[in-house]
């Protein structure tokens, strides 16, 4: 399983929890805390060639409980990264800082919700979410709660699942559960660019190596396992040879937002 599956598997519309659900949720899974982060990320070229050419100093990771991306800029890049989410548990990012090595004062975090009326204490030079923005169907409002925090100059960052293409049939065939807590129009870099356009420099597009996913693969019969694996074996072949990145084998979409 990706961080990115594991990340996907956390998040749901905030309207259909509340807090006691989300206390409930994190702790019951003590090993999210109690084991070390994998230092090597999905998306580490997108943060380098952020990182690289904006000069980010400081950055803040939106609806990102305990902080995992977080973790890894400082842990890989020496940045300074703030964590808001709609629920925070301080004794378990205690824990995961340090699990992590990090100190106390290396993540600060916020119990935001990003759709209320909120003034941001901090603004930053990068704000970034991951697998968010798809779990509401208002697109436009859940960026605009990104953006309180960005500073003059700052750079917006967001990625989130593709299900338009081969890998989004998967989930719509052998998980309609998962696939329904999904806004699928969001899942479109021209509808991303279209939302960003108060940035003065925008990028979007596809993003990663071909695969596909099912976070109820287990429980799969024995027939859709093998479809499965001769989907997912077929699709690396062809991204190996051919370096295949559109709508129908991207795992991946991304956009890029920068003021000034």
């Amino acid at each position: 399983m990706s961080i990115f599956t594991a990340i996907e598997q956390t998040k749901m519309s905030m309207e259909l929890t509340d807090r006691e659900f989300w206390k409930n949720y994190w702790s019951a899974k003590p090993e999210l805390f109690s084991q070390p982060i994998e230092r090597k990320s999905l998306f580490k070229d997108l943060f380098d060639q952020i990182i690289q050419k904006n000069n980010i100093k400081n950055a803040v990771e939106i609806g990102g409980f305990p902080g995992t991306f977080s973790a890894l800029l400082q842990l890989e890049y020496g940045i300074p990264s703030d964590l808001v989410d709609y629920y925070i548990d301080d004794e378990l990012i205690s824990q995961f800082k340090k699990t992590n090595g990090l100190k106390e004062s290396n993540i600060q975090s916020f119990e935001i919700d990003v759709f209320s009326d909120f003034k941001a204490e901090k603004q930053y030079d990068l704000v970034f979410s991951i697998g968010l923005i798809e779990h509401f169907e208002d697109t436009k409002k859940i960026i605009e709660g990104h953006t309180p925090f960005l500073n003059d100059s700052g750079t917006l960052f967001l990625i989130i699942p593709n299900f338009r293409g081969i890998n989004g049939w998967i989930q719509r065939t052998f998980d309609m559960d998962n696939y329904s807590k999904h806004y699928i129009e969001c899942m479109d870099p021209n509808y991303l660019k279209k939302l960003l356009n108060s940035f003065d420099t925008i990028e979007t597009g596809y993003f990663g190596g071909f695969t596909i996913w099912l976070e109820n693969y287990k429980d799969q019969n024995i027939l859709t396992k093998i479809l499965f694996k001769s989907i997912w074996l077929t699709g690396k072949l062809l991204y190996k040879v051919f370096g295949i990145k559109n709508r129908l084998f991207s795992p991946y979409i991304y956009a890029i937002g920068k003021l000034k």
